[in-house]
């Protein structure tokens, strides 16, 4: 297969504001291409996010779709060859490796719009079983799955997306353990459906960042069924746990850390929609529902 052109991943990237540059532009770059067959090459990637496979394999099967020939190839570097071997994106991609490790990497997975229970069952065994996830009761942590589930709800009542995409990792952070999941999807941005739904009741249009704002807000929702987003239960557990969210929708980057929000424009819009949770698993407190009446760590 001849290769005609070569996409070189950058030697970090990670999830900042410069790694989801990146990856919009690697997008939209992708999508603009004359190439039939295109090599992305890892030659000179020294640093990867684990849990960014997610998005960077969203992209390359939304170009195979296309029509183009998508080739990957074996990062040189050991460390970015072991972090995506052990969450088996390289597997993924028919590169072999040897390197699997299932407590600390969330396998890189699709689900298509009609797996909302292989879905609820990797979110279960693949995240919420982890030996290092925050200490929960199970009605807490049914909970917090539900919540996470709205996440692919949500990709999935617009009917835009095909799949939702998701991968981790455990890493350290400012002296803390983190575990990292990222979900994606292709979709209609959260801009457009905030405000088209806004639209629709003439009510004012929304910045960018003021709509992915609103996706959090308990009570918000653009489906045509009263509820949430279940965005806003994630936030209030992820404040109390000392951990973070963001999301990238289009040109906008919300970060929310300790109950306090970061608005950043991307300078490459990107066609989806982004969700990155950070838990603290150096936190030692029991999470329960309120009328568990549980005596140990807070209550939500």
């Amino acid at each position: 297969m001849d290769i005609q052109e070569v996409k070189y991943i950058p030697s970090s990237v990670l999830a900042n504001k410069a790694g989801y540059d990146f990856l919009s532009e690697l997008h939209f770059d992708l999508l603009n291409s004359k190439a039939q067959t295109i090599l992305i090459s890892f030659d000179r990637c020294r640093e990867f996010d684990a849990n960014l496979a997610a998005v960077l394999g969203a992209i390359l099967d939304d170009i195979t779709e296309y029509g183009h020939n998508i080739l990957l190839s074996r990062p040189i570097s050991a460390g970015v060859r072991r972090f995506l071997a052990r969450n088996k994106f390289l597997k993924a991609f028919n590169i072999d490796t040897s390197n699997e490790d299932r407590e600390n990497f969330i396998e890189y997975k699709r689900f298509n719009i009609d797996q909302a229970e292989e879905f609820k069952s990797y979110i279960h065994s693949d995240l919420i079983q982890k030996q290092r996830f925050p200490h929960c009761t199970d009605r807490a942590k049914e909970k917090i799955i539900e919540s996470i589930y709205e996440i692919f709800a949500n990709a999935v009542s617009h009917g835009n997306s095909k799949a939702v995409y998701c991968s981790g990792e455990v890493h350290p952070r400012k002296g803390k353990t983190m575990l990292d999941i990222t979900f994606i999807n292709l979709g209609t941005t959260v801009i457009n459906n905030v405000n088209t739904y806004l639209q629709k009741r003439n009510q004012s249009q929304l910045a960018p960042c003021a709509a992915l704002k609103w996706a959090f807000e308990e009570g918000n929702t653009t489906k045509p069924i009263p509820g949430g987003l279940g965005l806003s239960i994630l936030e209030e557990f992820i404040e109390m746990n000392e951990g973070t969210i963001q999301m990238v929708s289009g040109n906008a980057m919300l970060e929310i850390e300790n109950g306090n929000s970061k608005d950043t424009l991307l300078e490459k819009s990107f066609s989806g929609t982004i969700v990155n949770v950070e838990f603290n698993c150096s936190d030692t407190k029991l999470y329960s529902l309120i009328d568990e009446q549980v005596d140990l760590g807070n209550l939500f």
